[in-house]
C-alpha cells in the first residue's frame, strides 16, 4: 500500500495526543462493565497509524513501566517519532515504519490495549477490514480496542461541504495551497448561497468547525478521497464478523441520556441491547464522529451497573462549591459547578464534603474508599453526626455513578500516574511538558491532565522551569520578559500583583502535577 507520494510525508500531521485513548482511559470503561482488564502500570499497548508518535510519546513519558509499540506508514512520521523518542530518552517505546497490511502476530505478539485514532474511515476497503483483522488476532484475550472513524447520520451534513471542497480544490496538488483553496470556496459558498435556510446553515456550521482546524487536519480528513463514514451498527457488525464485540465509547458521558427530551430518554432508556441504543442516540444527537471501545467477544460484559462498582475506581472532578462559605454539615443544599459553569445541586453532608474535596485537589484523582474516610472525619470534626453512616455511603455511590454517565463533571480512573505535588526551590515542570511547549499545542501534565495554555505570560512561565532557576530568579526574569512585551494587555496591573500571582501559579501546577523531581 506504500507509494512514493504518500500525503503524510507531504504534509504531516502536527503533534497531538488524546487522552481518551490512553491505557487509563480503556481499561476504566472495561472495569466498569465487569471485566479485568490487563494491569495499566505494566501493559503493553499498539497504536496503528501512530503519526509522528506524539501520543504514545506522551503516554511512555508517564506510564514508564508500560511498553508501547508504534507502526506508521509514514516514513517522514516515524523519522520524527524516534528522535523524539531519543530527545526525551524513552526506553520504552518503538517506531516502526511498516504498512498494516505486512503485520502479524508472529512479528509483534499480542497487546493489551491497541488503539488507532483518525485511521479507519482514512483506508481502503482491504485495509480496514485487515485492521479488524489485526485486532482481532494481537489483542489480548481480556485486553480492548480503540477505533475512531466518521460516523452517520451526521457525516451526511461534513459531506455536503466535503464534496464541494473536494471539488474546489481537484486541480492543486500542493497540500497547504489546496486547504486554502478548498478553505476559501466553502467560506465563499456559506456567505452566497442564495438558500438561506438548513444549506446555508450547514455550510457555516462547517466553516466554524474548520476556524479552529490545522491545515494537516483539514487536508487529511476533509480533503482525503478516502473518508468513509459508517452508521454504528454497521461498525457494529464488522466487529462482530471478527470475534469482537462493542464495549463503550471512549467519553463515558457519550454513551449517557442527560442532554435529551424526558420523552427521548424514556425511549432509549427502555432499550436493552447495547447497540440498538446506542444507533438511537445517534440518530437523535445528529453524531458524526465515533471513539469507540470494543473487546472479545467471549468477554462476560455486565451492563446493568450497581453502585457498589465505584469502589473499584478512583474518582475525580474540577467542581467546586458555587458559593464562598458551603454549608458542608448540614442537609441545605449546595451548588457545585465546574470551569464552564455547569453543575450540580446537593444536599447530603457526605456527598458535598466529598465533591468539595475533589474540588481541592483536582488534577487528582482520589480512591473511592480514601475520599470517603476523609469526608467523614472532615464532617465529625464539624459536628456532624450520621445515624448510619453505610446508607449515606451508598448514596453517594449512585450520585458519583449517575454523574459520570452523565457528563464529565466527574471521572472514573483506575490508574494515576505519580507527579511531585510540591514545587521545589529550583521548579521544574517535566521534560515532557518542555518538549511539547515546543512542539505541541497541548501539555499532558503527570497526572494525565490535558491543558491548553494559551496566554504568554504562563507560557514564558513554563519555559523558565526548567530547574535551572530559583524561584527569586523565575520572579526576577518574568518581570523583564513582561516589561519588554509590547503586546502584553494591562502589564502594569500583571507586575503588581506578580509575586502573588507567581506564588498561585507554581501552587495550581504542583496541583495538576506539573513537576518532577
Amino acid at each position: 500500500m506504500m507509494t512514493d507520494d504518500f500525503s503524510y510525508d507531504r504534509l504531516p500531521y502536527p503533534s497531538k495526543f488524546f487522552v481518551q485513548t490512553f491505557p487509563d482511559r480503556l481499561a476504566t470503561q472495561a472495569t466498569l462493565f465487569g471485566m479485568d482488564p490487563p494491569a495499566v502500570e505494566t501493559c503493553r499497548v499498539l497504536e496503528l497509524g501512530c503519526g509522528n508518535g506524539s501520543n504514545l510519546i506522551a503516554q511512555a513519558y508517564i506510564m514508564p513501566k508500560a511498553t508501547f509499540v508504534g507502526v506508521d506508514l509514514g516514513i517522514g512520521h516515524i523519522d520524527d517519532a524516534k528522535a523524539a523518542a531519543a530527545e526525551l530518552g524513552l526506553t520504552n517505546v518503538e517506531f516502526r515504519q511498516m504498512d498494516v497490511m505486512e503485520m502479524s502476530e508472529a512479528d509483534f505478539g499480542k497487546f493489551d490495549y491497541i488503539t488507532a485514532h483518525g485511521l479507519f474511515s482514512w483506508i481502503p476497503d482491504v485495509v480496514r477490514e485487515r485492521t479488524l483483522g489485526l485486532f482481532a488476532e494481537l489483542l489480548a484475550s481480556n485486553g480492548v480496542g480503540y477505533l475512531s472513524y466518521s460516523a452517520y447520520p451526521g457525516a451526511h451534513e461534513r459531506e455536503i461541504a466535503q464534496r464541494a471542497m473536494r471539488f474546489a480544490s481537484r486541480n492543486i496538488s500542493e497540500p497547504t495551497e489546496k486547504v486554502a483553496t478548498a478553505l476559501s470556496f466553502l467560506k465563499f459558498a456559506a456567505e452566497n448561497t442564495p438558500n438561506r435556510g438548513t444549506f446555508q446553515q450547514t455550510l457555516a456550521n462547517e466553516l466554524k468547525r474548520h476556524a479552529v482546524h490545522a491545515a494537516a487536519d483539514v487536508f487529511h480528513d476533509d480533503l482525503s478521497d478516502l473518508n468513509t463514514p459508517f452508521y454504528f451498527h454497521q461498525f457494529a457488525d464488522m466487529l462482530g464478523e471478527h470475534g469482537l464485540q462493542f464495549l463503550a465509547e471512549a467519553e463515558l458521558h457519550a454513551m449517557g441520556t442527560n442532554d435529551l427530551s424526558a420523552a427521548a430518554r424514556n425511549f432509549v432508556d427502555s432499550l436493552d441491547d447495547a447497540v440498538e441504543r446506542e444507533q438511537y442516540l445517534d440518530f437523535l444527537r445528529g453524531r458524526a464522529f465515533r471513539q469507540t471501545l470494543f473487546v472479545h467477544r467471549s468477554a462476560d460484559l455486565e451492563r446493568d451497573l450497581e453502585p457498589s462498582i465505584v469502589d473499584r475506581f478512583l474518582i475525580a472532578s474540577s467542581m467546586r462549591p458555587a458559593g464562598a462559605e458551603p454549608d458542608l454539615a448540614s442537609a441545605k443544599v449546595e451548588r457545585f459547578v465546574g470551569p464552564k459553569g455547569t453543575g450540580i445541586e446537593l444536599d447530603l453532608p457526605l456527598a458535598k464534603t466529598a465533591i468539595a474535596k475533589l474540588g481541592t485537589v483536582w488534577g487528582r484523582a482520589l480512591p473511592f474508599g480514601e475520599l470517603v474516610e476523609d469526608s467523614k472525619r472532615k464532617l465529625s470534626e464539624a459536628g456532624f453526626a450520621a445515624d448510619d453512616w453505610e446508607s449515606q455511603i451508598e448514596i453517594v455511590r449512585k450520585i458519583v455513578l449517575q454523574i459520570a454517565l452523565a457528563s464529565n463533571m466527574i471521572e472514573l480512573h483506575v490508574y494515576q500516574p505519580t507527579a511531585e505535588t510540591a514545587a521545589s526551590s529550583m521548579p521544574r515542570i517535566s521534560r515532557l511538558a518542555r518538549w511539547q511547549m515546543k512542539n505541541a499545542a497541548n501539555v499532558l501534565t503527570q497526572f494525565g491532565l490535558d491543558m491548553k495554555i494559551e496566554d504568554r505570560v504562563s507560557r514564558h512561565l513554563l519555559q523558565l522551569l526548567d530547574g535551572t532557576r530559583s524561584r527569586n530568579a523565575v520572579f526576577d526574569e518574568l518581570g523583564k520578559f513582561i516589561r519588554s512585551a509590547h503586546d502584553i494587555e494591562g502589564k502594569h496591573e500583571i507586575l503588581r500583583t506578580l509575586p502573588e500571582w507567581l506564588d498561585a501559579s507554581l501552587g495550581d501546577l504542583a496541583r495538576i502535577g506539573m513537576f518532577e523531581a
